[in-house]
């Protein structure tokens, strides 16, 4: 029968004879499993187990001799041709060693002789038909993966016997104190052959850092310690870094992009989430964050006045930053500027600016009239106000809302001398039908001049806001 084999470390009392370098930087040899371990078998059964023998220094290793030292009765060692020559570091080669047993507890040693010089015998301890415990650490690399500051994560390790012999636990450590552990019962303890215990191993960070160290068991395993590397990384609060870039600009005809790809983890750790939202706009805002990630381009005010965007950022921790808020500042151009919004959706509001001469309700509808029916687009939509020809001095519907409550807006660059007259339809056949509050901003010159909010409660009213007398600017109520 053929015994399994076992790789077992040294002990205090078993050395595995292993260096990276020899005297003087020269050749080096390693020989493992050092000792060998060939478990109890019944009288005359035989087990083998290969020995492997590397050059581990920085110059050729020669191998000249390998003997049976002691226990040549139980143990033989079998050398293939070639075994005896020269080997390149980082090579090596294998040998057989058999034990027969003669059904009681046998040691041996097996002499190695080479070039070497802190070591020109290399001797391994051969042991057969001994029962011994063997500890055995599961898994050996514990990852406790990201956890914040302030929490913690738990994981289980497992400690097997795997050996002949009970294995007796008498100590277990961590190196680094944000680990700890717990089991069941107290020290010491034993586990049977084949038997095994289980040890939780909590990861409790207190700071951002990186953090390892080992779970450290100590034992009557030949091998003497065993242990587990730990590891785990911890993250406090992410950093949001927000700006509207440009963070002044025209209502209506430009736009702005709000910038969140500074935004960082002061532990390194990757920003998994941008949270962009709008948390202040001007009274009668309908406008909206546009979508994207980090960064959130082509953003469009649509009424006079301040917006501010807050951005929230996630870490791979799921922990969130403190707001970052960005303003951006909305203008009017210099010219004639008049917004209108409302307060209940479903509800159609027109805003009309009838050009000036005679009867202002009479040329309502008509191209003295700049509305929805004609005055969208372009400049003008096609109407030609003031000098012939001249653009500057047409009227533009450029915001026109129907199921909302707006805005809508009306703008003329330079206007012509006159007086303009502001009126408010209340569209006929809306699903609102009820009162509800207008409001009416005028801008001249850049600067607010007039507003006013009033109740139209009659379907198809035409309601007169105000007159605007140009070039002087002056806003009327009518």
């Amino acid at each position: 029968m053929i015994a399994t084999l076992l790789f077992l470390a040294a002990c205090s009392d078993y050395t595995i004879d292993k260096r990276t370098s020899g005297e003087g930087g020269g050749p080096a040899i390693e020989a493992t499993p050092n000792p060998m371990l060939f478990g109890e078998l019944p009288a005359a059964d035989r087990a083998e187990q290969v020995l492997r023998i590397n050059s581990v220094g920085n110059a050729s290793l020669n191998l000249t001799a390998m003997t049976v030292s002691e226990g040549d009765t139980w143990f033989q060692v079998t050398i293939p041709d070639g075994t005896f020559a020269s080997y390149e570091p980082e090579t090596g080669t294998d040998v057989v060693v058999t034990y027969t047993s003669d059904g009681n507890p046998v040691t041996g040693k097996l002499s190695i002789l080479s070039n070497d010089a802190s070591s020109p015998t290399t001797v391994v301890d051969l042991i057969g038909g001994s029962a011994v415990p063997d500890l055995v650490i599961d898994p050996e690399n514990v990852n406790f993966g990201a956890v914040s500051v302030g929490s913690s994560a738990e994981e289980r390790v497992t400690l097997s016997n795997i050996g002949d012999a009970p294995l007796t636990v008498t100590s277990i450590a961590t190196t680094d104190p944000v680990f700890e552990y717990a089991m069941a019962g107290s020290l010491p303890i034993t586990i049977p052959a084949g038997g095994s215990e289980t040890v939780t191993v909590s990861y409790i960070p207190v700071e951002s850092a990186v953090s390892t160290g080992f779970l450290q068991v100590e034992s009557n395993d030949p091998n003497g310690m065993e242990q587990a590397a730990l590891n785990g990384s911890a993250g406090g609060q992410p950093v949001a870094v927000c700006y509207a870039d440009p963070d002044v600009i025209e209502a209506i005809h430009e736009t702005t992009d709000w910038i969140g790809s500074g935004s960082y983890d002061p532990a390194g750790y990757a920003i998994t989430s941008y949270d962009w939202r709008l948390v202040s706009t001007p009274a009668g805002s309908s406008a909206s964050m546009p979508g994207g990630g980090a960064n959130r381009r082509g953003f469009t005010p649509d009424v006079v006045g301040t917006y501010e965007a807050q951005l929230i950022v996630t870490n791979e921790l799921g922990e969130r930053s403190e707001p970052c808020i960005a303003t951006v500042e909305a203008e009017p151009f210099g010219g004639l500027w008049i917004e209108m919004f409302w307060t209940n959706s479903g509800d159609d509001m027109d805003l009309h600016l009838v050009n000036p001469g005679g009867s202002a309700e009479a040329r309502l509808t008509t191209d003295d009239d700049c509305y929805y029916g004609n005055c969208t687009g372009s400049w003008g939509g096609g109407l030609d106000w003031g000098r012939g020809g001249d653009t500057s001095d047409d009227p533009s519907l450029d915001l026109d809302d129907i199921p909302g409550t707006g805005p809508e807006n009306i703008n003329v660059l330079s206007p012509a001398s006159g007086v303009y007259t502001v009126f408010v339809h209340d569209y006929p056949g809306s699903v609102y039908e009820g009162r509800n509050d207008v409001t009416v901003n005028i801008y001249v010159g850049g600067v607010l001049e007039w507003t006013d909010t009033r109740n139209v409660n009659s379907e198809g009213y035409y309601a007169p806001f105000a007159e605007i007398s140009w070039p002087s600017g002056t806003v009327t109520s009518l």
